[in-house]
């Protein structure tokens, strides 16, 4: 009889601790429910409540919650999204690390990411990971297209921040609610619940390529205190690398022999080694370099790390290419390849691409590009031979 009537009881405890429990405390009343924790061990978590009604609505929500999303999703439920920065911070916006060139753990672009986790705490900082709405994210990129960049230069004109440079910001932000949902403290990531909401369709590709005349105008410039510009510029141009991987090249990444250049796989935005060949023109600027420099394989080739910039926006002042950004420069190599007849995966191979469609943005015609199409044709639809000329008119 004992035994039963303990067993009753303990039942009653259960269902309780089941069904949640109302208590009053100073005056205020708190919603309560019980759980065992991941640690094996009974827990409690209360919730203050506006009355008694609301406080059983709490019950079923944190009932609910832990049914979902476990000790996790109720430990998180008041997380703010200033605890998740920071914590990003510490665990992934991290130095990048490799093991046999490949990128292992840290992020390769550790400023730009702590620059986008600031922005996105300016905004957020204080808000709970679960009042985060997916209208909030529409508005902040509202925002953000509405704030123009402003230089430190006064004297230069504010500039319409661009759809790219927020669509990174976003991709960010959902990264780490992305590893919020992960980790339990959110139960629903906001960016499914809506339309997408980064675009890269809505991303305006860069049309410009230098002209040869526009090409030698901007060397012209390159004297004096800029003459450390000129080789830089070259090699740009003439095997498409970013300007990240040429400042990162050391004597050990030249091959004059093979007449080739290997960019180690560390030292890419795609994490993979790729080999670019050394143009005639190019291998002079590095052969007058190597001759000036010591004779150790680990020093850069380039000697500089980032005073490239400032003296390239001011070589393209004095040229009158104010549009002209050091990555057109990739841009225009990609579309002279494709001029001279070279196929989407061999322009892909060249510039270090993974996808096509990257490709496809890098292979834009300029304007005397385009009017060839237009002779090629002409060239199709006259009478007798001209036609057998089109395919040369259009390499």
């Amino acid at each position: 009889m004992a035994r039963r009537k303990q067993k009753i009881a303990d039942w009653r405890k259960q269902k309780r601790a089941n069904e949640g429990s109302i208590r009053e405390r100073n005056g205020k009343i708190y919603a309560r429910i019980q759980f065992i924790g991941d640690d094996g061990k009974r827990h409690d978590k209360e919730r203050p409540a506006r009355n008694r009604k609301h406080a059983r609505e709490l019950i079923k929500e944190m009932r609910k919650e832990f049914d979902t999303g476990g000790q996790a999703a109720l430990e998180g439920s008041h997380m703010k999204f200033s605890a998740l920065a920071q914590w990003y911070l510490d665990n992934y916006v991290q130095d990048a690390e490799y093991v046999d060139g490949r990128k292992v753990a840290g992020v390769r672009s550790f400023s730009t990411k702590v620059s986008q986790v600031k922005k996105l705490r300016h905004y957020f900082d204080n808000k709970r990971l679960r009042d985060i709405t997916f209208s909030d994210l529409e508005k902040y990129k509202a925002t953000r297209l509405k704030t123009p960049i402003k230089f430190k230069d006064p004297e230069r004109p504010l500039r319409q921040r661009t759809i790219a440079s927020v669509n990174r910001e976003l991709s960010c932000l959902r990264r780490m609610l992305n590893i919020a949902t992960r980790e339990g403290w959110l139960t629903i990531n906001p960016f499914t619940r809506g339309e997408p909401i980064i675009s890269l369709a809505d991303e305006r590709a860069r049309e410009r390529i230098l002209t040869r005349e526009e090409e030698a105008t901007l060397l012209s410039k390159c004297t004096g205190r800029r003459a450390h510009l000129r080789p830089i510029i070259i090699a740009a141009i003439d095997t498409g690398c970013r300007l990240g991987e040429l400042l990162k090249l050391t004597w050990a990444d030249i091959d004059f022999e093979a007449g080739l250049i290997t960019v180690q796989a560390f030292n890419t935005k795609t994490a993979r080694e790729r080999t670019v060949a050394i143009t005639a023109r190019l291998n002079r600027e590095l052969e007058t370099l190597r001759a000036a420099a010591p004779s150790d394989p680990t020093l850069r080739v380039f000697g500089i790390e980032n005073n490239v910039k400032r003296s390239f926006e001011g070589a393209r002042k004095e040229a009158g290419l104010t549009d002209v950004r050091f990555h057109d420069l990739r841009h225009t190599h990609g579309s002279r390849l494709d001029e001279l007849g070279f196929s989407l995966p061999k322009i892909g191979s060249q510039l270090g691409h993974t996808q096509p469609k990257t490709t496809l943005r890098y292979v834009n015609r300029d304007k005397s590009g385009v009017r060839k199409v237009a002779l090629a044709l002409d060239a199709f639809n006259a009478e007798g031979g001209a036609a057998q000329q089109a395919p040369d008119m259009v390499n």
